[in-house]
């Protein structure tokens, strides 16, 4: 065995996993974690919310926590936003891919 062998027979590397922007956007979109930066609420509801929700904070009622999270996921997915994002998203990469490889293809042809 040489030097070389020995130097190469114990390593592993690993590479990290890449994800699309693509992928990175529906996982956003797609993850509860972010519930809450993904709600569209009216002006005038958003007050009323605060407020609801700063009481159950102090108060820990659990009922109205609930319901807080329970009402913003609904209004969400009123119909079918967050899935019309995710299409809407997915159409505009294709899209934009499409346009990168033929700029590619017609720079590559000029040659």
């Amino acid at each position: 065995m040489s030097s070389v062998d020995d130097d190469l027979e114990n390593e592993i590397i690993e590479g990290k996993d890449e994800k699309s922007e693509l992928a990175n956007v529906v996982d956003t979109l797609l993850n509860d974690k972010w519930g809450r930066r993904k709600t569209r609420l009216a002006k005038r509801v958003v007050t009323k919310l605060s407020t609801i929700d700063t009481l159950a904070q102090i108060y820990d009622v659990k009922f109205l926590k609930h319901w807080i999270q329970v009402y913003t996921e609904y209004v969400t997915s009123i119909d079918g936003a967050g899935r019309k994002e995710i299409v809407d998203i997915t159409k505009f990469t294709i899209d934009r891919e499409s346009k990168r490889d033929k700029e590619m293809i017609n720079a590559l042809g000029r040659r």
